[in-house]
């Protein structure tokens, strides 16, 4: 069982490899607002545990194991930041709230929740309901390219890397709100801009 405590430490240390810093004793510190000493006794816990390399001095390196977890933690994270921002809540409450939920929310109910925000927000009038943009799905997720938005410059450069109907694609890499995401289609990976890929709809596998 995975406590709270080893999920905001992952979290952090992910964080600070997201923004290209070095996870140090002390930045992972000051970003969970804690004391030096009790930091270096937990990631010599977590080394022991095998969600990270642990050096004295040099920092920290998140394992596998360590890394999908933290990632998944702060995806969790940004997904309830965008989903209680849209309560109307105040800034000050919505961090906090988020932090909270994220080790509680299931899988299941983290996709639905992203891809309901992305399908309302990008979804074509009289487009079905299962189908979603391909920004709406998560890492690892797959479906079924329904229809291409856009024009016809679009359609064409998409389907010149394969995106056409009815060809499934897997989502390698997410980003979240932000970024381009890697895509696997027809057997090759492709990196697709934010923008271009929030033109291609696909049903949800």
């Amino acid at each position: 069982m995975i406590t709270e405590s080893t999920e905001e430490y992952l979290e952090a240390i992910y964080y600070l490899y997201e923004r290209g810093k070095t996870a140090t004793t002390t930045s992972v510190a000051k970003e969970l607002k804690v004391a030096p000493a009790s930091a270096t006794q937990m990631l010599k816990k977590l080394a022991k545990q095998g969600y990270l390399k642990y050096v004295p001095y040099r920092g920290v390196t998140l394992t596998p194991k360590g890394e999908k977890i933290g990632k998944k933690v702060l995806r969790k994270h940004r997904v309830m930041e965008k989903f209680l921002s849209t309560l109307g809540l105040p800034k000050s409450r919505i961090h906090k709230d988020a932090c909270a939920l994220e080790h509680h929310i299931p899988d299941d109910l983290e996709r639905a929740i992203y891809q309901r925000f992305e399908g309302e927000r990008l979804r074509p009038p009289g487009a079905p309901s299962n189908v979603v943009p391909l920004t709406g799905l998560l890492d690892g997720q797959k479906g079924i390219v329904s229809f291409i938005g856009g024009g016809r410059a679009t359609s064409q450069r998409l389907a010149d890397l394969g995106l056409t109907p009815r060809t499934e694609i897997t989502v390698v890499k997410s980003a979240l709100f932000h970024g381009p995401l890697m895509v696997s289609v027809r057997g090759t990976t492709l990196a697709i801009g934010r923008g271009i890929a929030a033109k291609v709809f696909v049903g949800v596998k």
